[in-house]
């Protein structure tokens, strides 16, 4: 999202722009000024970000201790194969070796508590949501790379006429990093060795020493990052942006004042910044002070602040600093001791410059008194910093670079600013001039805002979290201008506090509350000194006077009082005595009323001893009596045990005696049963076999009668073939047969594929359906009926396929068309005939079958099942009420328990009639005869199975809508299926089609509307027969059931279950879960997606493997450990069975 785009673009560019310091190991080397983008309603729609002044001589040289940019670490922390793919792969690319990244010698490696390897992953997936990825990222790595093979270049000496070359050592890392680069290695050499100067119309080519060489060197690798680095704040701008805001948040980053032993070009740029913010912050601390006392009707004498406008003028003037050091920079024989001569000819005057009197460079150095303290510059190479130049020959060899990043970052930034082509440069292409005119253009947006100030304080220069350096500390308040800041606010009235607050603090102080303490005589004052006030400023006015009478250094204003210095300390001084004494008063009580409670403990413990004493002498008496009674009786009970021991020994002799000749009776019973139950048994099982045997036969006899018939006809055809060819050999050859032939063999060969298809289609649904009775006689034998009913539609189709076989063997044997070859008969296809088109689609699940309307009121009551209209799949709403439906069926991978519905028989008996069948929904029984047999029937109400309760007909209030919301089975809404098409071509066609058997209206018995779906989601009732409703395919409905089974395999591929398992063996499912992380909406598992789990199932094999008597842990680490993993479930309850 574009949040995480915001928050992640913050670490990259600390990636690309922190390194590691003596004070801080994760310092910003630039400054940034981050736009927060919000809507007109306040909300965050992205960001923007302005860098200023990377620190670009970090890339070459570090100071002792310090580090150079952290991605150039995090690149060689990576392992070699990583490295490789932006050409680091070497041995020696090392930190260690790389000469960039040495020189500080700094041993640390971790930064913030994560390493440089970690931190490289969280760059390049920070760089991935800003959309730089893949080969695109590739081509950014090798042009970070390149900067750190520049650095193993190293030239050796010449003669001032020879170009400088390569050292020997160099020659391979040379070559590295033009392969880097992507440029030719001898161009590479040419433009680091030579440079190119145009002299009017001529060009000269001179050769570099080899110091120059370096220089070129390192200057190519301060652009080069650079130019990467304002890149990458591009891309981080492009992704994060929005157009559509109307107001933003800045939150601007900047380096602070800066003071070292040596202060170059850098330090003078970031301290001019901070001028200019401390400027400003002035400005506002002194104007909010002036405002609030005004706004308080507080007198108030004008408060001096200490001003930088002077030192700000020094450096930005027509005659300062910035513009003295471009106009030396374009002349052309300046220097840095002539501009340093210069300021000290025109600002000798002035009292914030000055020039050092001693000192072995004082020529080339000037002081300036900033607002935090002197600061003395050194201008060594100032005027090359300020012009930033780079050779033509340079720039021209890495706009031809073969990577698209490093040729468009020099492409896009145009000719090079330091091209020798004896022309002045203008002081607009400075560094000094873009970054006043980028400050500029910072305070001017800053000054539109609302400002608030956070300044950062280091405590110590140890970076350790437990010291304090009281002097550093004071020295950055001092150069953050706090320190400025409190002088001001300390000139008027330095304490100040809400008038309700003080009221309310210093009302202790008054002596009426304070009679009851101990030592508070001569801290509190009299109250009848305070009288009643008529609002909260009269009332602090006479606290003041009372608690500091004479004094006259306080303010009441309108929502405050004003404390001069020192007044609140002694008013807080006075209280905190107060509070003391009225803790002491407090302790006092308290350690009485403990000493109270100790006394009154020990007394009761002394009671309760003596107590206890006096029972224990009662009790020893008490258990001696009941000793010698107890023997007596145990005496007694014992003779009487022995007597009735006797007798029931005599009586078990006896027992055993009766129960022997009664098992020998029951022995000879049983195995007259047994035999008798066996040749029932016998028998029921030839009746059984003989009725399949009867079906498979006739099967067989309809399948050889077809075959036959084939057989007849293709050798009828090759007859009629063999003397159509004897007639066609004495027609002449030339003649061709007429047009109307052709079109009739070509219409035959069509339907004889057809035909042939329609064949093949008949073999596999038989073998599918004797697959599925042996799996059906093996599962449940109760499935007979059902079973029989699809043999009766396979049979019904076999009667259709003979009668089409017949109809074409009549229209072939009364043609006289020649030259048909290989002809066969297959099954025919009926053509549909009505204009309505209903598309079945398949269940989501292989435990979940479509169910023919006729067959489906054959089954039993207590069916579950899916009510599906068109691709939409009704429910039950979140809120348990309303029925709802949604589009489920071509987008979705599972089901939902909330999906699910029993059928359940409607209430009383119901006889079947035709208007409730409909045609194309014949069913096998008399019509008028009454279903008692425990099957559906005709009418039948839907329980919702996640519920429990039972759909009913809402009323006006409710919409008309349907509702999940009854109780009792006589309260719900009986339905029964009626056709979509009454008509007889279109009923026709709908009994012949597969789709259409399996699609029907849900009409409401005994009522002229049948179910339908409305556009807000809820299910209504509409006229039966509507068309506007039938054409939408709103009110065809079809029925998916739950095959019954005994036990079923559910396979889990990659990822969790869903559901929780019981506390004991067996595992049984107890419930279902989601599979979402924490916080996140509900997700279901394999388990409910499937349909088939339910409450109860229990799980006997984990992987083919049997679990029985198997510990609870060791099953729970199979099913986990592997994925996918198989699991068989036995099922216990069967909410349905057909």
């Amino acid at each position: 999202s574009h949040i995480e785009r915001i928050v992640e673009s913050n670490p990259l560019l600390e990636s690309f722009g922190n390194a590691q310091t003596v004070r801080n190991d994760n310092s910003s080397r630039f400054g940034k000024f981050i736009q927060l983008e919000l809507c007109s309603s306040c909300k965050l729609l992205g960001s923007r970000c302005l860098t200023y002044l990377l620190e670009k001589s970090r890339v070459v040289s570090q100071d002792a201790g310090e580090r150079n940019y952290h991605i150039f670490y995090q690149m060689l922390a990576v392992d070699a194969e990583t490295r490789a793919g932006f050409g680091l792969g070497g041995p020696s690319h090392t930190r260690s070796e790389m000469r960039f990244t040495r020189l500080g010698k700094s041993p640390v490696d971790t930064i913030e508590g994560k390493t440089d390897a970690e931190r490289f992953h969280s760059t390049t997936a920070a760089l991935a949501l800003v959309g730089v990825a893949g080969e695109l990222l590739a081509q950014l790595l090798r042009a970070i790379s390149s900067v750190l093979l520049l650095g193993q270049i190293e030239f050796k000496s010449t003669s001032q006429d020879e170009a400088a070359a390569y050292d020997e050592a160099s020659k391979a890392d040379a070559a590295a990093a033009a392969a880097v680069l992507q440029v030719d290695a001898d161009s590479l050499q040419g433009a680091l060795t030579k440079r190119t100067i145009k002299a009017r119309n001529e060009k000269f080519v001179k050769a570099l020493s080899s110091q120059d060489a370096l220089a070129t060197r390192d200057a190519l690798a301060k652009e080069l990052y650079a130019r990467v680095f304002d890149w990458l704040v591009g891309k981080i701008c492009e992704a994060t942006s929005a157009a559509a805001a109307k107001k933003f948040i800045g939150l601007l980053d900047i380096f602070g004042f800066e003071s070292f032993a040596i202060n170059r070009f850098e330090q003078l740029c970031i301290n001019y910044a901070n001028e200019k913010l401390q400027q400003k912050f002035t400005h506002d601390v002194f104007k909010a002070v002036q405002q609030e006392y005004s706004d308080e009707g507080i007198p108030w004498d004008r408060i001096e602040f200490k001003d930088n406008a002077h030192v700000l003028s020094l450096i930005e003037s027509k005659m300062g600093i910035i513009a003295m050091l471009n106009e030396e920079g374009v002349r052309p024989k300046g220097s840095d001791e002539n501009f340093v001569s210069k300021l000290s000819t025109v600002h000798k005057a002035e009292a914030a410059f000055s020039t050092p009197r001693v000192g072995a460079q004082k020529e080339l150095q000037f002081t300036v008194s900033h607002y935090a303290g002197p600061v003395t510059y050194t201008t060594t190479g100032w005027l090359e910093r300020n012009k930033d130049t780079i050779s033509d020959d340079v720039i021209g060899l890495l706009q031809s670079s073969g990577n698209p990043v490093i040729a468009g970052i020099f492409t896009d930034a145009g000719p090079a600013d330091g091209a020798a082509d004896g022309k002045a440069k203008t002081d607009k292409t400075t560094v000094a001039t873009k970054f006043k005119n980028s400050l500029a253009q910072l305070m001017e947006t800053v000054g539109r805002t609302n400002t608030q100030y956070v300044r950062c304080i280091k405590p110590n220069k140890l970076k350790s979290s437990t010291a304090v350096d009281n002097e550093m500390v004071i020295d950055q308040l001092r150069c953050a201008g706090v320190i400025e800041a409190i002088r001001i606010s300390r000139a008027g009235f330095p304490a100040r506090m809400p008038l309700k607050e003080f009221s309310i603090r210093f009302r202790v102080l008054v002596r009426g509350k304070a009679d009851n303490i101990r030592f508070a005589r001569g801290i509190a004052v009299s109250s009848s000194s305070i009288g009643p006030g008529r609002d909260q400023a009269s009332q602090c006015e006479q606290l003041m006077a009372a608690l500091a009478p004479g004094e006259k250094r306080y303010e009441i204003g309108r929502t405050r009082v004003y404390f001069k210095s020192g007044v609140l300390e002694r008013l807080e001084e006075r209280r905190a005595l107060l509070l003391q004494a009225a803790a002491t008063e407090l302790g006092r009580r308290l350690r009485g009323q403990r000493q109270r409670r100790r006394y009154d403990s020990a007394r009761r413990a002394a009671l309760r001893l003596q107590t206890m004493r006096r029972m224990r002498r009662e009790r020893d008496t008490y258990l001696a009596t009941r000793g010698a009674i107890v023997t007596v009786q145990a005496w007694r009970r014992g003779l009487w045990a022995r007597r009735r021991v006797a007798g029931l020994r005599r009586e078990r002799c006896a027992t055993r005696i009766q129960a022997f000749q009664r098992r020998r009776l029951a022995i000879a019973v049983l195995a007259r049963a047994r035999k008798a139950a066996v040749c029932l048994q016998a028998a029921a099982r030839r009746k059984a076999c003989r009725r399949q045997y009867l079906l498979d036969l006739v099967e067989h006899r309809e399948q050889a009668k077809l075959e036959n018939q084939v057989r007849a006809l293709r050798a009828k055809l090759e007859a009629q073939e063999k003397a159509s060819r004897e007639r066609s050999q004495s027609v002449s050859i030339s003649s061709e047969p007429p047009e109307e032939m052709l079109e009739a063999l070509q219409a035959l060969a069509a339907e004889n594929a057809k035909l042939r298809v329609e064949l093949e289609r008949t073999k596999t649904d038989n073998a599918k359906l004797r697959k599925e009775n042996q799996r059906l006689r093996e599962g449940q034998s109760t499935r007979s009926d059902w079973l029989a009913s699809i043999i009766r539609t396979k049979q019904h189709k076999s009667s259709q396929l003979s009668r089409q076989v017949s109809s074409l063997t009549h229209s072939v044997a009364g043609s006289d068309v020649a030259g048909i070859e290989d002809l066969t008969v297959s099954a025919p296809v009926v053509a549909r005939t009505s204009s309505m088109c209903i598309k079945l689609y398949e269940p989501l699940s292989s435990f979940w079958e479509d169910a023919p309307c006729n067959l489906l009121l054959q089954m039993r009551s207590g069916l579950e099942v899916h009510v599906k209209i068109g691709p939409n799949l009704l429910k039950v709403e979140e809120n348990n009420k309303h029925l709802m439906w949604q589009r489920w069926m071509d987008c979705s991978q599972g089901y939902r328990q909330s999906m699910e519905f029993i059928m359940e028989r409607g209430p009383g008996k119901r006889s079947i009639s035709k208007r409730s069948l409909g045609s194309g929904m014949d069913m096998d029984l008399p019509l008028g005869m009454p279903i008692d047999d425990g099957s559906i029937g005709p009418a039948f109400t839907l329980k919702s199975a996640f519920t429990g309760k039972y759909i009913v007909a809402g009323g006006m209030l409710n919409r008309y809508c349907m509702q999940v919301t009854g109780e009792r089975r006589e309260d719900a809404a009986v339905f029964e299926f009626a056709p979509l098409s009454p008509q007889g071509s279109a009923a026709a066609a709908l009994e012949a089609d597969s789709a259409d058997l399996h699609a029907a209206a849900l009409r409401l018995v005994g009522e002229n509307t049948v179910l339908g779906l409305r556009q807000d989601g809820y299910v209504s009732t509409v006229a039966e027969g509507d068309p506007a409703a039938i054409a939408e395919g709103l009110t065809a409905a079809s029925i998916e059931y739950l095959v019954p089974c005994i036990s079923y395999e559910l396979i889990v591929p990659d990822k969790r279950i869903g559901i929780s398992v019981c506390k004991d063996i067996p595992l049984r499912v107890g419930a279902f879960s989601s599979i979402a992380e924490s916080g996140q909406p509900y997700e279901p598992g394999v388990a409910e997606l499937s349909g088939r789990v339910h409450i109860g199932d229990v799980i006997t094999r984990v992987n083919g493997q049997d679990i029985t008597g198997l510990p609870r842990p060791d099953v729970l680490e199979m099913i986990a450990s592997t994925r996918p993993v198989s699991l068989v479930l036995s099922v216990t309850t069967e909410p349905g069975e057909a």
